[in-house]
């Protein structure tokens, strides 16, 4: 396979799992949130990712790869933590743990960007989709910091 276009699935890998990463937290919290605006902006967030996903799925067809799902470790222990941090189901806890989750997809994406933003060869379309997702979660991240 040619390097940049393994470049390119790798990066869109990375913007997959990331959104992937973002609805299995929100699944794990959604139901614990009594504030109907946090409910609201979460649910929001979970299309957002949803649409990620599928635009991340759509541009990996056309190297004809398939999204590399994250690992049945990686989703459990996901799940276990988002559990644990919001165990007590204060809105606040759980808006704290969506924070963390918008920050940590931040430096992902962030890394990655200056990586690969000005490389030949990486297709344009997956820059684009990266920033949007980087701006989406930095945006995502600074509405619920009037939550806290």
């Amino acid at each position: 396979m040619e390097e940049k276009n393994k470049d390119n699935i790798e990066f869109l890998n990375l913007i997959y799992q990331n959104a992937e990463m973002g609805l299995i937290g929100i699944d794990c919290v959604i139901d614990k949130v009594e504030d109907e605006k946090i409910s609201h902006l979460i649910k929001e967030q979970r299309e957002e990712y949803e649409e990620f996903c599928n635009d991340a799925k759509k541009l990996l067809a056309k190297y004809h790869v398939k999204a590399d799902e994250i690992s049945g470790i990686q989703k459990l222990s996901s799940k276990i933590m988002s559990e644990l941090m919001s165990i007590n189901k204060e809105d606040k806890n759980i808006v704290k743990l969506m924070m963390e989750g918008n920050e940590k997809g931040v430096i992902a994406i962030k890394e990655k960007l200056n990586m690969y933003e000005n490389e030949k060869g990486i297709d344009p379309e997956i820059i684009d989709l990266a920033n949007r997702l980087y701006a989406t979660e930095e945006h995502n991240r600074e509405e619920f910091e009037s939550y806290l």
